[in-house]
């Protein structure tokens, strides 16, 4: 078990100790915005909310940059630093947004949507871009929408090193966190309300080389993080809300068996809202 960082929705980065149950606010977004993306890079932290981007000292949490605050929003969700740039992506415009370590913006790389023939549009021609993650020399980035069918089939974009498409895959539904674990594509399976026109297996868990090996009851949790040690997986994310009381939502945790994905217990705390993204913490025992 671990030390964990956990990105909120009440816009607070909270170290969490998973043993002990012992957590506290290390920082608080300057706006009135959920806390997103999180990535440690050796003595550094980077934290995104969905219009600007923090980067802390990993030892003290003090800041040492930020952005300005994006307007429009690029609705920022996931993060990965790599060959010294910190990959963003930029959810409401189809975007990665590359920054250099000091967070001076580098580059804007447009994503193609799901209808290349059209303009991209939020919510009508775009893929909700979720998590980009580094495995060799490409680039995966999790795509919630594959097609411009909200709430269906979601899919991975993988690209080369500069970002150039190299092709698309389905995998799951509504996915978050897109990555590699020990060698096997993994990622979190949700489900929207059933209020939203869901057209899926209404099923949520972890989902793994295509097989769902770990489900949670859909009404009970939408979970957006995925964080790991040696021994467990930590499917994080938040009890079930509308949207305009999700900054209340409780957190929950699913602390799953690395070896077997099966359910060792699960964390729920009042006092943490709804995780949007977590990491272990890199000085974790």
């Amino acid at each position: 078990m671990s030390q964990l960082l956990l990105a909120t929705e009440g816009g607070q980065v909270v170290a969490f100790d998973t043993v002990t149950r012992e957590h506290r606010c290390v920082f608080r977004s300057s706006d009135d915005e959920a806390m997103m993306g999180i990535e440690a890079v050796g003595p550094h932290l980077y934290v995104a909310s969905l219009s600007r981007v923090y980067h802390l000292r990993l030892d003290d949490f003090s800041k040492l940059a930020q952005t300005r605050l994006y307007e429009p929003t690029p609705d920022f969700h996931q993060m990965s630093f790599v060959d010294g740039f910190l990959y963003l992506t930029a959810t409401k415009d189809n975007q990665i947004w590359l920054f250099e370590p000091d967070l001076r913006l580098a580059r804007i790389h447009q994503v193609t949507p799901s209808d290349p023939r059209r303009k991209v549009e939020y919510k009508k021609n775009y893929n909700h871009l979720n998590h980009i993650v580094r495995e060799g020399d490409r680039f995966y980035i999790s795509l919630n929408w594959l097609t411009t069918t909200q709430y269906a089939n979601s899919g991975v974009l993988v690209t080369d090193a500069d970002l150039d498409e190299i092709e698309r895959f389905e995998f799951g539904w509504e996915i978050h966190d897109f990555q590699f674990l020990d060698g096997k594509k993994i990622a979190i399976c949700a489900t929207s309300s059933k209020g939203k026109r869901v057209k899926h297996p209404y099923r949520s868990g972890l989902m793994v080389e295509g097989e769902l090996v770990f489900e949670h009851d859909a009404e009970e949790a939408f979970c957006k993080g995925i964080a790991h040690d040696d021994d467990h997986i930590y499917l994080c994310g938040g009890r079930k809300m509308e949207r305009r009381h999700r900054k209340n939502s409780s957190s929950i945790i699913y602390v799953l068996r690395r070896c077997d994905y099966s359910l060792v217990e699960t964390i729920e705390s009042a006092d943490i809202k709804a995780i949007k993204g977590a990491i272990r913490h890199p000085d974790s025992p």
